[in-house]
């Protein structure tokens, strides 16, 4: 299968302590195991920009949650994305994963509110994980990106 006809999955994460960044990478690994064919991108949100967001078939982000919100880090890759990708229409399904230090609630409120601006889809639950992540969070993290690159392989979505 070529490039141009496989699916193209990105991974965008913020991670300031390590944890978000180290379950980004387990989902990574989890996606190209499951789904050797599914083209992937694994971003620093800093470094990911609207030319990633029109290259995908699909997004998965993890991220932290900073004195309750959402991390600055995250907030500038909406910021620097949203009317170019509006503009151009591009309604990708999205999963989420946030680890963080207080329960995540608000955090993950002031992402869906800006996802249905972007007109995204979320395609799985959101998956959070309050603290030092454990063995149960890897998994989650495996699950999320084998079942997104299964999904995104399939057509399911």
């Amino acid at each position: 299968m070529s490039d141009s006809e496989s699916k193209h999955l990105l991974i965008v994460y913020h991670s300031q302590s390590g944890r978000n960044e180290r379950l980004a990478y387990a989902a990574q690994a989890a996606a190209l195991a499951a789904e050797p064919s599914v083209q992937l991108r694994l971003l620093r949100a800093a470094e990911a920009g609207t030319r990633d967001i029109m290259w995908c078939d699909g997004i998965l982000f993890f991220m932290p949650e900073n004195f309750g919100s959402l991390a600055g880090g995250m907030k500038d890759f909406y910021d620097r994305t949203f009317y170019p990708v509006i503009a151009r229409e591009l309604h990708r399904p999205y999963g989420v994963f946030m680890c963080t230090g207080n329960d995540g609630s608000n955090a993950l409120r002031q992402f869906e509110k800006i996802a249905k601006g972007y007109a995204w889809r979320c395609v799985s639950e959101p998956v959070i994980c309050c603290g030092e992540p454990g063995p149960r969070a890897f998994e989650q993290a495996e699950e999320l990106g084998a079942g997104f690159a299964a999904g995104l392989e399939l057509g399911i979505f």
